[in-house]
């Protein structure tokens, strides 16, 4: 119990963002301590005889909560009520200049010290979403990889493309035409992949806005009824958000229209739609199938969230991996949001004798954070490598260290011997499709002005 409530006094008194509450409790703190000072003595309210200024506690107190603006808050409140206690009573008493001024600066150094650690914590907390995130998609990529390798030469007969070409099939899909942004892009190609994969006759994908399920489908195969929006299955698997089929183990007596109900779930959690099965060939409701099933509809969901921001990138950059793209626009919103720097090192390989070992090396060089986009030209090789969370010290020790093992290996003393140009760039609130075309341009013009 002693542990207990240390830990929650400390979470008491640890920062805190600006809120509505704060107003509340600048009020109570700074009038409850004046009606304490004043019970206990009507002559001295403010506690300015006393051997320890009681007064400042509150102030002090805000302060470490809520930053400087709660003691500034806090301290009008008290030379307000001494100016109303002067001009109401008979006090003969001069202001006290020394004890305000003291009281001033103690709570504004214990603000000052909130106003840091706000930020700090700001900061860790920004970083801590961006790597979850992160530890999401690869662990979705992860599983997407385990499917494809174990399916690669499975259900060739009843499946005319395999999991990793149906994924791509989706890619160049999802990063031509223009669609409605107000309904799902491309739903009828989805549908139409969908139907010949998982062999679907009557099935449709509906949009959810906002949490609601819309009643006009974005696209359909066979001659699909209208939806029922009070069906158990369809509830349960909006409840649940995950897949959901007649033989879930709480489905069982359920009296359902539909043979499998699919969320459209982006790494983020977010429903972006939903996908009723009315039909489909007994022997392919299994378990093999509802997986394939769930993988396609989650990359789909992924590039809807983020082929749209990423389209300028990869419409000026054909080869740029969507991967790199995405990941380039999350960085760009962490930095902007939260000042946390990214950078972005690129190496401009030119024509000599070890060209094809050198790029080998400098991609197995890479940290496991990293992700690298390497361009592969006649007369040069360019590897982009993208280090994210770190600043310009990470770029400071990543060519050190090439320069390091291109002497090890290589016996080249400098980059120039071993005909290697470093290129960096500081992901900053500059656009991110104008930072990597100035960076592409910078790799591909300035190597062949030299």
């Amino acid at each position: 119990m002693l542990s207990l409530s240390r830990r929650q006094i400390a979470a008491f008194f640890a920062p805190k963002q600006a809120n509505r509450l704060m107003l509340f409790e600048i009020a109570l703190f700074t009038f409850g301590i004046i009606a304490l000072g004043a019970w206990s003595n009507p002559k001295d309210p403010f506690m300015v005889h006393l051997p320890f200024p009681w007064l400042w506690l509150a102030p002090t107190i805000l302060g470490l909560r809520y930053g400087t603006l709660a003691a500034f808050g806090s301290i009008g409140l008290i030379s307000g009520s001494w100016s109303l206690w002067d001009m109401l009573s008979d006090n003969t008493e001069l202001f006290p200049a020394h004890f305000f001024m003291g009281g001033l600066i103690l709570s504004l150094i214990a603000g000052e010290f909130a106003d840091v650690w706000i930020v700090r914590l700001k900061r860790v907390r920004e970083a801590n979403a961006y790597l979850n995130e992160r530890l999401e998609s690869l662990t979705r990529r992860h599983y997407l990889l385990k499917l494809s390798h174990e399916r690669l030469e499975q259900d060739m007969l009843t499946k005319p493309m395999t999991l990793r070409d149906s994924i791509m099939h989706i890619r160049e899909a999802m990063i031509t035409g223009v669609q409605d942004p107000s309904a799902l892009p491309h739903a009828h190609a989805l549908m139409s992949l969908l139907g010949q994969t998982c062999q679907l006759e009557v099935a449709s994908l509906y949009p959810v806005v906002k949490g609601k399920i819309q009643s006009q489908a974005s696209a359909s195969i066979g001659t699909a009824q209208e939806l029922v929006v009070n069906d158990p299955l369809l509830s349960y698997a909006l409840e649940k958000n995950e897949l959901a089929h007649l033989q879930s183990a709480d489905l069982q007596d359920a009296d359902s229209r539909y043979l499998v109900v699919a969320p459209l779930l982006a790494t983020n959690q977010q429903c972006l739609g939903v996908l009723l099965i009315e039909r489909m060939p007994f022997l392919s409701l299994n378990q093999e199938t509802l997986q394939f099933l769930g993988v396609l509809l989650g990359y789909y969901a992924d590039n809807v969230k983020l082929v749209p921001l990423a389209m300028k990138i990869l419409r000026d950059n054909p080869t740029c991996p969507l991967e790199f793209a995405s990941e380039l626009l999350r960085l760009e919103r962490v930095q902007r949001e939260s000042g946390l720097p990214s950078s972005i090192t690129a190496f401009v390989i030119s024509d000599s004798p070890h060209r094809q070992d050198i790029v080998a090396e400098m991609v197995r060089q890479r940290r496991q954070m990293d992700i690298i986009w390497d361009i592969h030209l006649s007369d040069r090789d360019i590897i982009i490598t993208m280090m994210p969370l770190h600043g310009n010290a990470a770029v400071t020790g990543y060519l050190l260290r090439s320069q390091k093992w291109l002497k090890e290996m290589f016996n080249a003393n400098t980059f120039s011997e071993a005909n290697v140009t470093p290129y960096t760039a500081l992901v900053n609130e500059r656009p991110a499709a104008d930072l990597l075309n100035n960076l592409l341009e910078r790799c591909l013009v300035k190597q062949q002005a030299s």
